[in-house]
C-alpha cells in the first residue's frame, strides 16, 4: 500500500493487488551487456602501443632481481632439450626424415613454448593487473595479448640455440622455411583465443589458475612436440587438427624448415579454421564476460 494525493489536498491510501506485481523486473528494464565486436576491435587496434608498452614492463620486471636474467630465456628451452633428448633416446626411436633429433625435437620446442608461456601468463594476467585496470580505461584485452608479444620475444631469444644446433650437425634450414610466417599467424590466432577465455573465465572461477598448469603439462605430451605428427591415426588427423592446432603448425613447421617438403595444405587448412574458431570464440567470450571483471575480483 502507498500513500496517494487525492484533490482538494485530500491524502487518502492505495491499496495495490498483490497478484498484479510481476515476479521479475520487465524484460526492457534488464541490463544486458553487447559485444560490439567490431568497434572493440577497433579500439584495440588503435591502442595497440598499450600491449607493447605492457609487455616491455612484464620483461623489465620479471628478470630485474634475476641473477641470470634474460639468460633464463634460452636456459629453459634448452634444459628441456637436453632432458627430453636424453629420455627419448633410451626409450624410442621416432622417423624424423634423416634430421638430427635434437634439432627436429628444438624445433616442436620453440612452437610449443611459445603457447605454453603465452597461456601460463595471459591466464592470470587480468587477476595479476585488476589495481591497474581499475583506475585506468583502455581495452582490457591488452592485458592478456601483452603476454602473447612477451612470450614471443622469449621466442625469438630461444631461436639463438637452433642457430647453434645448426652449426654443429651441419644443418641448413630449407628455402621453404618462407612459409613460416603463415604457420606463425596460425599459432598466433588459436593463441590468442584460448589465452582471452582463459583470462576471462579464471575471474570467475579460480581454480583454473591450478588447471592452467595441468593443461600445459599435459598437453606438451598430446602435441606432436617429442614425436611426430605422423604417429597419430590418418583417419583422426583432420579432427585433431581442429581440436589443436599446435599439431599441424608444429609439424609443417618441420617439413618446411628442416626437411625442405611444401606444408600440408589439408591438416594445415584443418587447423587454421580451428584457430579461427578458437580465437573468435575466445574474444567473444571474453567480451561478454569483461563487463564484471572489477565487481568479481
Amino acid at each position: 500500500m502507498t500513500d496517494n494525493a487525492f484533490p482538494d489536498g485530500l491524502v487518502g491510501v492505495l491499496v495495490t493487488d498483490p497478484a498484479s506485481i510481476p515476479d521479475e523486473p520487465p524484460a526492457e528494464s534488464m541490463y544486458r551487456h553487447s559485444s560490439n565486436l567490431i568497434p572493440s576491435l577497433r579500439e584495440l587496434w588503435d591502442r595497440r602501443e598499450m600491449i607493447f608498452t605492457l609487455a616491455e614492463r612484464d620483461i623489465r620486471s620479471s628478470y630485474k632481481q634475476a641473477t641470470l636474467g634474460i639468460a633464463w630465456a634460452l636456459i629453459t628451452p634448452i634444459a628441456q632439450l637436453v632432458i627430453f633428448s636424453v629420455v627419448i633416446s633410451h626409450t624410442v626411436k621416432f622417423a624424423t626424415g634423416g634430421v638430427p633429433y635434437p634439432v627436429y625435437l628444438y624445433a616442436g620446442i620453440l612452437g610449443w613454448n611459445f603457447f605454453s608461456n603465452s597461456l601460463g601468463s595471459g591466464g592470470n594476467s587480468m587477476l595479476a593487473n585488476m589495481p591497474l585496470l581499475q583506475k585506468t580505461h583502455f581495452p582490457r584485452a591488452c592485458f592478456p595479448l601483452s603476454q602473447l608479444a612477451e612470450a614471443a620475444v622469449y621466442t625469438t631469444i630461444a631461436l639463438v640455440p637452433l642457430g647453434i644446433l645448426f652449426g654443429i650437425y651441419g644443418y641448413a634450414p630449407r628455402p621453404e622455411t618462407l612459409w613460416l610466417p603463415l604457420l606463425l599467424a596460425i599459432e598466433l590466432a588459436f593463441t590468442a583465443g584460448v589465452v582471452l577465455a582463459f583470462s576471462a573465465l579464471v575471474i570467475y572461477v579460480r581454480d583454473l589458475v591450478q588447471v592452467i598448469g595441468l593443461l600445459t603439462q599435459l598437453g606438451l605430451l598430446a602435441t606432436p612436440v617429442i614425436w611426430p605428427f605422423s604417429k597419430i591415426p590418418h583417419a583422426l588427423q583432420p579432427l585433431y587438427s581442429v581440436l589443436n592446432p599446435l599439431g599441424p603448425v608444429i609439424d609443417n613447421i618441420r617439413r618446411t624448415m628442416l626437411l625442405g617438403h611444401s606444408p600440408d595444405w589439408s591438416m594445415l587448412g584443418f587447423g587454421a579454421v580451428g584457430a579461427l574458431c578458437y580465437m573468435v570464440g575466445g574474444y567473444i567470450v571474453f567480451k561478454r564476460l569483461e563487463v564484471s571483471f572489477a565487481d568479481i575480483a
